[in-house]
């Protein structure tokens, strides 16, 4: 280990009136004793950490691993800070600064913040560092007095939303649900479903949907589809991960079994109430009984990973655990003595067609064959055999390697990202476009229709599975105020006829309206006559009155 530099501060908390005066965060505040000690606090232990960065060439591990015992943390941890401190004292100067002013920020915020940075890669351009440095400390400077400090997550989360102004291929945050249902493969008589959701969840399906299919007799799929139509209940069975991680190394990839070799954030979030079994303590463990422990198990399916049939794929969680000297004869139930074969092949080993002997040492094992021929299998499938440990690292490998993993995770998210969203448009985009085409063609599509209702039959393709007819029923249904839905392939047509329906409900309306004008119009020009008519007797009598009427006043009357 070497000592980068001792940092001195000499009157850190200078209570005078200019320091009284200016903008500071609760966490220091000047005026509150404990806020006082606890700055006090991280002032020496930012300090006491700047002495223990390794060098370049140092083993990470092994610096880790020493700096834990005496810090009283797991190796992750300690992995974390030494990242986080390189970043900020010697990429991050004005948020050195800004920190060594303030002594706000402890370990969890620095290490969100290189978290966050850790998405540019491994070798951002050196302007997008000095802008990104300005920001951050402009962020992380106090306003007014007293201010509330953000926390680690808020903190991440917006110096990532910086990051994204940069490269906007780095996603703040995933918008994606985390639990999906999808159908896929769609066919013209069936169709199947894929589900997406965490590791423990799926693992618990698939058990409960195996002894569900053991105690119904059928298939896995035929008992999912019983338990999901309502049909059976499903049976409850114990679910089991297994999870081979390198002992005292965090951060390091680990194997899960049955889905393969998984990152440190599914470590981390996998171990949180797991069982932990020393693996080096298992390979010497023994049982009296003929079926082995749960942890003996676990270490010879991680040691041989597949049937140790040479060339054989089948996975060792999936095999039975063959005892190479028989049981019945004193063989032990241990690991030295019990091997992973898949069926077929253990019963080539019962019947003594072949039989092996294994080197204790390397693990190795050589089969013999009765025609005097040999061949050797290794166990470097399993992640915990020989072979598979790859583990050492250098200091700068680490770093440059972080890096470059959140960079590459982080883009690979916004591709995931940027392909479900185009596949939602595009899927919306087919959608509208059947939905325009059928109502740009609806009017020729009634007059089609109404040919095929008004002869009956119909000598060209039906684009309507069945009889002609149904449409008839259908156009019953819907006047009698039947409620029914109609398939995928029937729909459009069925959207079709409604639309005849409904033009025929307002041809109908018209006509009745047109029909009711015109009987006004004969009854009113009827009206007018009659009453023209009762006009022109009237001013016939008066006529005739006046005929009667004597010339001569003097001639009477009459």
């Amino acid at each position: 280990m070497s000592v980068v530099f001792i940092m001195v501060i000499e009157n850190e908390f200078d209570t005078s009136e200019s320091v009284m005066s200016r903008p500071f965060y609760a966490v220091n505040n000047p005026n509150k004793p404990l806020a006082r000690l606890y700055s006090t606090a991280r002032c020496t232990e930012f300090n006491a950490w700047m002495q223990l960065i390794p060098e370049f060439e140092e083993d990470f591990d092994l610096a880790s691993e020493e700096c834990a015992r005496h810090y009283g943390q797991s190796a992750h941890k300690v992995g974390q800070i030494f990242l986080a401190l390189q970043r900020v004292i010697f990429e991050l100067p004005k948020l050195h600064a800004v920190l060594q002013d303030h002594w706000h920020l402890d370990f969890p915020r620095i290490i969100a913040i290189d978290a966050a940075l850790s998405k540019l890669g491994p070798h951002p351009h050196f302007e997008v560092i000095e802008e990104l440095d300005e920001k951050i400390a402009e962020y992380l400077t106090p306003r007014v007095v007293n201010q509330h400090l953000p926390s680690s997550n808020r903190i991440g989360r917006r110096v990532r939303e910086m990051v994204h102004e940069y490269d906007d291929r780095v996603p703040v945050t995933d918008p994606r649900p985390q639990r999906r249902m999808v159908k896929t493969k769609l066919t013209a008589n069936s169709s199947s479903l894929a589900v997406e959701a965490p590791h423990e969840d799926i693992q618990k399906a698939e058990d409960c949907m195996k002894a569900t299919a053991d105690a119904l007799g059928v298939s896995r799929a035929e008992a999912m589809l019983q338990v999901l139509t309502g049909e059976y209940e499903s049976k409850k069975a114990e679910t089991k991960l297994v999870l081979f991680s390198p002992k005292g190394i965090e951060g390091a990839p680990a194997y899960l079994q049955g889905f393969g070799w998984v990152g440190p954030e599914t470590v981390e979030r996998l171990r949180e109430g797991a069982t932990v079994i020393d693996a080096d303590e298992v390979a010497n463990a023994e049982t009296a009984s003929y079926k082995p422990t749960d942890a003996i198990r676990a270490f010879v399916e991680g040691r041989d990973g597949t049937c140790r049939w040479p060339g054989c794929s089948v996975p060792a969680q999936n095999c039975q655990l063959d005892h190479r000297h028989n049981f019945d004869e004193g063989g032990p139930t241990s690991p030295s003595n019990l091997f992973a074969l898949c069926q077929h092949h253990h019963n080539v080993k019962t019947d003594t067609r072949a039989m092996y002997i294994v080197d204790p040492i390397s693990d190795v094992i050589y089969w013999l064959f009765e025609d005097g021929t040999w061949v050797s299998d290794t166990a470097e499938e399993g992640p915990i055999g020989q072979g598979s440990k790859r583990w050492m690292q250098t200091y700068g490998q680490k770093l440059v390697k972080r890096r470059q993993n959140a960079k590459e995770k982080a883009h690979e998210l916004a591709d995931e990202i940027d392909d479900y969203y185009r596949e939602r448009a595009k899927q919306d985009q087919l959608e509208q476009e059947q939905r325009d085409i059928i109502d740009e063609l609806w009017v020729d599509d009634i007059k089609l229709l109404r040919a095929m209702l008004g002869r009956g039959e119909f000598s060209g393709e039906i684009p309507l599975p069945g009889h002609l007819n149904v449409f008839l029923i259908l156009e019953a249904a819907q006047r009698l105020g039947l409620d029914f839905e109609a398939a995928d392939e029937v729909a459009p047509w069925v959207r079709v006829h409604k639309k005849i329906v409904e033009h025929e409900r307002q041809e109908n309306e018209r006509k009745i309206l047109e029909e009711a004008e015109a009987m006004a119009h004969e009854l009113a020009l009827k009206i007018l006559k009659e009453k023209e008519n009762e006009e022109r007797g009237e001013n016939d009598e008066a006529e005739e009155e006046l005929v009667k009427v004597p010339q001569n006043p003097e001639d009477p009357p009459f």
